[in-house]
């Protein structure tokens, strides 16, 4: 016997989270008739299976601050993935100097990687261009660390 629509929607979020818009996407594609996904989308959402906010929270914690992924690409699998640009922005301003400090200490460890590689300063500044760093990013920290 096929699952229910909301049985199918609980096991598949038991071992992947899904925002709204993927959860929505996943269960038409089941076939599952759209006013029983209305309904089990509903009681997701109440129950807080399926909230977009604490999905792209944690998304970005582990993609920004944890791994250092550049924040453009990391916005746009969140806005691909459906969540409001609004919460986006909201979420980079509001880690802005976390994300701030974890570039930085990063160039800097780079950089002195490449020191001790024997590669030249400009050629070390490119390959962390390649790496997605801004260019003021990398002036700002080797300005902070030869100011030090």
């Amino acid at each position: 016997m096929p699952l229910s629509c909301l049985d199918y929607a609980m096991t598949y979020l038991s071992k992947y989270p899904k925002t709204e818009q993927e959860m929505r996407l996943l269960l038409y594609k089941k076939w599952y008739d759209t006013d029983k996904i209305i309904s089990t989308m509903e009681t997701l959402k109440r129950n807080s299976f399926i909230d977009d906010a604490k999905y792209a929270e944690s998304y970005f914690n582990s993609e920004v601050i944890r791994k250092g992924k550049p924040i453009f690409i990391v916005r746009q699998k969140l806005i691909q993935r459906g969540i409001d640009k609004k919460l986006i922005e909201d979420l980079i301003s509001e880690n802005q100097d976390e994300m701030n400090s974890w570039i930085d200490a990063t160039i800097r460890k780079e950089l002195q990687q490449y020191k001790k590689k024997g590669i030249d300063w400009f050629d070390g500044i490119q390959k962390l261009i390649r790496k997605w760093y801004r260019l003021q990013d990398i002036k700002d920290s080797i300005h902070n660390h030869t100011a030090e």
